[in-house]
Protein backbone atom coordinates (compact mmCIF):
# COMPACT_ATOMS: atom_id res chain seq x y z
CA UNK A 1 0.00 0.00 0.00
CA UNK A 2 2.19 2.76 -0.84
CA UNK A 3 0.80 6.04 -0.94
CA UNK A 4 0.92 9.31 -3.38
CA UNK A 5 3.71 10.56 -0.98
CA UNK A 6 7.08 11.51 -2.58
CA UNK A 7 9.47 7.98 -2.43
CA UNK A 8 12.03 7.90 -0.12
CA UNK A 9 15.52 7.27 -1.82
CA UNK A 10 16.52 4.08 -1.04
CA UNK A 11 18.69 2.71 1.24
CA UNK A 12 22.00 1.38 0.57
CA UNK A 13 21.96 -2.38 1.55
CA UNK A 14 25.37 -2.56 3.51
CA UNK A 15 24.44 -5.14 6.06
CA UNK A 16 25.46 -8.60 4.25
CA UNK A 17 22.02 -10.12 5.98
CA UNK A 18 18.64 -8.64 4.61
CA UNK A 19 17.32 -8.28 8.76
CA UNK A 20 20.46 -6.04 9.22
CA UNK A 21 19.91 -3.71 6.79
CA UNK A 22 16.43 -3.88 7.88
CA UNK A 23 17.76 -2.72 11.76
CA UNK A 24 19.84 -0.28 9.62
CA UNK A 25 16.22 1.38 8.54
CA UNK A 26 16.83 3.70 11.50
CA UNK A 27 20.38 4.95 12.36
CA UNK A 28 21.41 6.83 15.04
CA UNK A 29 19.93 4.18 17.73
CA UNK A 30 20.03 5.60 20.93
CA UNK A 31 21.82 8.52 19.77
CA UNK A 32 20.57 12.43 20.13
CA UNK A 33 18.85 12.14 16.70
CA UNK A 34 17.73 8.74 15.49
CA UNK A 35 16.56 9.44 11.33
CA UNK A 36 13.44 6.67 10.47
CA UNK A 37 13.15 5.35 7.25
CA UNK A 38 10.49 2.61 7.64
CA UNK A 39 8.26 5.45 9.53
CA UNK A 40 5.02 3.92 8.23
CA UNK A 41 3.77 1.68 6.16
CA UNK A 42 4.49 2.64 3.08
CA UNK A 43 7.58 4.01 3.70
CA UNK A 44 8.46 0.15 5.24
CA UNK A 45 7.23 -0.86 1.77
CA UNK A 46 9.02 0.79 -0.39
CA UNK A 47 12.58 -0.75 1.16
CA UNK A 48 10.90 -3.97 0.97
CA UNK A 49 10.72 -3.02 -2.52
CA UNK A 50 14.65 -2.74 -2.47
CA UNK A 51 15.21 -5.56 -0.30
CA UNK A 52 13.18 -8.34 -1.19
CA UNK A 53 12.08 -7.37 -5.15
CA UNK A 54 8.72 -6.98 -4.23
CA UNK A 55 6.23 -3.91 -2.87
CA UNK A 56 4.33 -6.02 -0.37
CA UNK A 57 1.12 -4.94 1.37
CA UNK A 58 1.44 -3.83 4.94
CA UNK A 59 -1.68 -3.08 7.03
CA UNK A 60 -1.09 -0.43 10.30
CA UNK A 61 -0.61 -3.64 13.09
CA UNK A 62 1.46 -5.65 10.59
CA UNK A 63 4.13 -2.18 10.38
CA UNK A 64 3.84 -2.18 14.33
CA UNK A 65 4.96 -5.70 14.78
CA UNK A 66 7.28 -5.11 12.11
CA UNK A 67 9.04 -2.11 13.80
CA UNK A 68 8.71 -4.26 17.22
CA UNK A 69 10.85 -7.21 15.69
CA UNK A 70 13.38 -4.93 14.26
CA UNK A 71 14.19 -3.22 17.71
CA UNK A 72 14.27 -6.82 19.27
CA UNK A 73 16.85 -7.80 16.06
CA UNK A 74 18.77 -4.55 16.68
CA UNK A 75 18.88 -5.30 20.70
CA UNK A 76 20.16 -8.99 19.87
CA UNK A 77 22.90 -7.97 17.25
CA UNK A 78 23.85 -4.87 18.63
CA UNK A 79 25.02 -6.62 21.41
CA UNK A 80 26.42 -9.28 20.06
CA UNK A 81 28.91 -6.90 17.42
CA UNK A 82 29.67 -4.90 20.76
CA UNK A 83 31.38 -7.82 22.65
CA UNK A 84 27.87 -8.65 25.22
CA UNK A 85 25.33 -11.25 25.49
CA UNK A 86 21.98 -10.29 24.27
CA UNK A 87 19.04 -9.58 26.44
CA UNK A 88 17.31 -13.11 27.29
CA UNK A 89 13.81 -11.60 26.82
CA UNK A 90 15.09 -10.40 23.24
CA UNK A 91 16.47 -13.66 22.66
CA UNK A 92 13.12 -15.30 22.95
CA UNK A 93 11.06 -12.74 21.13
CA UNK A 94 13.24 -13.66 18.14
CA UNK A 95 12.39 -17.34 19.10
CA UNK A 96 9.11 -16.99 18.67
CA UNK A 97 8.85 -15.04 15.50
CA UNK A 98 11.26 -18.10 13.95
CA UNK A 99 9.08 -20.81 15.41
CA UNK A 100 6.22 -18.96 13.70
CA UNK A 101 8.07 -18.57 10.87
CA UNK A 102 8.97 -21.91 10.71
CA UNK A 103 5.78 -23.61 10.96
CA UNK A 104 4.66 -21.68 7.27
CA UNK A 105 7.24 -23.06 5.75
CA UNK A 106 7.15 -25.78 2.90
CA UNK A 107 9.67 -28.53 2.21
CA UNK A 108 10.02 -29.11 -1.80
CA UNK A 109 11.07 -32.01 -2.88
CA UNK A 110 12.32 -32.96 -6.53
CA UNK A 111 14.60 -35.31 -8.26
CA UNK A 112 17.87 -32.91 -7.58
CA UNK A 113 16.98 -32.61 -3.79
CA UNK A 114 15.41 -30.91 -1.33
CA UNK A 115 14.42 -26.65 -0.17
CA UNK A 116 12.61 -24.95 1.96
CA UNK A 117 10.13 -22.64 0.88
CA UNK A 118 8.97 -19.73 2.16
CA UNK A 119 6.41 -17.72 1.47
CA UNK A 120 6.82 -14.95 -0.85
CA UNK A 121 7.64 -11.37 0.44
CA UNK A 122 3.76 -10.13 -0.29
CA UNK A 123 2.41 -9.07 2.59
CA UNK A 124 4.06 -8.03 6.37
CA UNK A 125 3.25 -11.26 7.57
CA UNK A 126 5.58 -13.18 4.96
CA UNK A 127 8.24 -10.20 5.40
CA UNK A 128 8.42 -11.04 9.41
CA UNK A 129 9.04 -14.38 8.39
CA UNK A 130 11.56 -13.55 6.15
CA UNK A 131 13.11 -11.68 8.09
CA UNK A 132 13.34 -14.06 11.27
CA UNK A 133 14.48 -16.62 9.10
CA UNK A 134 17.53 -14.53 7.72
CA UNK A 135 18.21 -13.63 11.75
CA UNK A 136 18.40 -17.30 12.50
CA UNK A 137 20.60 -18.10 9.65
CA UNK A 138 23.18 -15.39 10.58
CA UNK A 139 22.95 -16.17 14.41
CA UNK A 140 23.56 -20.09 13.82
CA UNK A 141 25.89 -19.70 10.93
CA UNK A 142 27.96 -15.88 11.09
CA UNK A 143 30.50 -15.88 12.83
CA UNK A 144 30.36 -13.33 15.76
CA UNK A 145 33.64 -11.29 15.34
CA UNK A 146 32.11 -10.17 11.98
CA UNK A 147 28.79 -8.82 13.12
CA UNK A 148 29.87 -4.90 13.65
CA UNK A 149 28.29 -1.43 14.23
CA UNK A 150 29.47 0.98 12.23
CA UNK A 151 32.11 3.48 13.65
CA UNK A 152 30.87 6.50 12.47
CA UNK A 153 29.32 9.60 14.45
CA UNK A 154 25.84 8.58 15.49
CA UNK A 155 25.28 6.09 12.61
CA UNK A 156 25.04 2.70 14.33
CA UNK A 157 24.59 1.01 11.54
CA UNK A 158 25.28 -3.12 11.62
CA UNK A 159 26.97 -5.03 9.39
CA UNK A 160 28.39 -8.33 8.56
CA UNK A 161 32.07 -7.84 7.85
CA UNK A 162 32.97 -10.30 5.04
CA UNK A 163 36.30 -8.46 4.24
CA UNK A 164 39.45 -10.72 4.47
CA UNK A 165 41.11 -9.59 7.47
CA UNK A 166 37.57 -8.91 9.23
CA UNK A 167 39.31 -5.19 9.60
CA UNK A 168 35.95 -3.34 8.11
CA UNK A 169 35.46 -0.43 10.81
CA UNK A 170 32.20 1.42 8.41
CA UNK A 171 29.01 0.57 6.94
CA UNK A 172 30.00 2.99 3.97
CA UNK A 173 33.66 4.42 3.45
CA UNK A 174 32.07 7.01 1.18
CA UNK A 175 29.86 7.88 3.91
CA UNK A 176 30.98 7.53 7.53
CA UNK A 177 34.23 6.82 6.92
CA UNK A 178 34.83 9.84 5.13
CA UNK A 179 33.31 12.11 7.85
CA UNK A 180 35.11 10.22 10.02
CA UNK A 181 38.27 11.66 8.20
CA UNK A 182 37.26 14.92 7.63
CA UNK A 183 36.66 15.43 11.50
CA UNK A 184 40.19 13.85 12.21
CA UNK A 185 41.62 16.51 10.11
CA UNK A 186 39.71 19.36 11.38
CA UNK A 187 40.79 18.07 15.11
CA UNK A 188 44.25 17.87 13.98
CA UNK A 189 44.32 21.36 12.37
CA UNK A 190 42.57 22.89 15.77
CA UNK A 191 44.92 21.44 17.89
CA UNK A 192 47.96 22.78 15.49
CA UNK A 193 46.33 26.18 15.76
CA UNK A 194 45.92 26.08 19.50
CA UNK A 195 49.91 25.48 20.23
CA UNK A 196 50.74 27.69 17.78
CA UNK A 197 48.92 30.50 19.17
Amino acid sequence: MLSDQTTPPELPLVGGFVCLDFCNTLSGWGGPGPRERAGDPAALAVWCAQAFGEIPRIDREEWARLIRLRETLHAVFDAIATGGDPPAEAVALVQAEVAEAAARRRLAVTAAGASWRDAPPTDGTAVRHRLAMDALDLLLRGEPARLKRCAGHDCGWLFYDRSKNASRRWCLMSDCGTADKVRRFRQRQRSASARDS
